[in-house]
């Protein structure tokens, strides 16, 4: 089976400081994982490595099958989809969400041309598919930021990524904003086609579904493996520094902190 990611060893150093620390990870195809840790943990540092805007200062990298180094990494970053708040900005509100979806087979926000009738059932099968069929014939501003984030999800798919790296990707939603986006995730977990990898310091924001959990500290990997496994109230407890129990209630994770 082709690794979606493989790192072995993978340091990054710059400016006097080596924000990531011998890291071995290893993500199989379909595999979802929650990568979680505190600020400054290396999770943001680990995302610039895999999506290629980053080089490691040490170790070996291959992301579906290319090892760095060896790859043309334009070409790896259109099987990748990425969903980050930091998105939102470049997004004009007056674009049509089915235009939007369309847009991320280009890497673009933008398609400046007709599109195929082939590209645009796939962007409206991708919207159902997430649950937000109903809006195909909006405009971005019309929706919701629950409902953008689902958007953003199928625009990121759209150029049948192998891959999605969400990037803290509830930063800034209400809570129905949250349940909602975190709703769509669970259903394309289930599916288990794309592998995922979902970047947080919350684990309440870890979507029904997922399999694996990595665990940061310092730049270094604290736990990693099956999520029943290795997200306990032990490892937490270490990773943050303070006394973690852990509740799970139909398959979401919430800590109780103690004195």
């Amino acid at each position: 089976m082709e690794c979606a990611i493989r790192l072995k060893g993978v340091f990054l150093e710059y400016s006097g400081t080596t924000a990531l620390r011998g890291v071995d990870w290893v993500v199989g195809e379909g595999e979802s994982w929650a990568v979680i840790g505190p600020n400054g943990a290396g999770k943001t540092s680990l995302m610039s490595i895999i999506d290629g805007y980053a080089w490691p200062s040490r170790g070996d990298v291959e992301i579906l099958g290319n090892r760095f180094g060896e790859t043309d990494l334009r070409e790896l970053r259109t099987r990748i989809g990425m969903v980050s708040a930091y998105l939102e900005g470049w997004i004009p509100g007056d674009e049509k969400v089915l235009d939007l979806v369309m847009s991320g087979k280009y890497g673009s926000t933008r398609i400046w041309r007709k599109a195929p009738p082939g590209e645009v059932r796939r962007a409206a099968s991708l919207l159902q598919s997430l649950g937000c069929g109903d809006q195909v014939r909006k405009m971005v501003k019309e929706l919701s930021q629950g409902e953008r984030q689902k958007v953003m999800i199928a625009r990121a798919l759209m150029a049948n990524a192998a891959l999605l790296l969400l990037d803290e990707p509830c930063e800034g939603l209400d809570l129905g904003a949250r349940e909602q986006f975190l709703d769509g995730l669970t259903l394309l977990a289930g599916r288990g086609r794309t592998a995922m990898v979902y970047v947080t310091h919350r684990t309440d924001e870890i979507p029904s579904g997922f399999t694996h959990a990595l665990l940061l500290k310092s730049g270094k990997v604290l736990a990693s493996g099956p999520i029943e496994e290795t997200l306990t109230g032990r490892n937490l407890s270490s990773c943050y520094g303070v006394n973690v129990r852990l509740k799970t209630v139909n398959g979401r994770y919430y800590t109780i902190v103690s004195g």
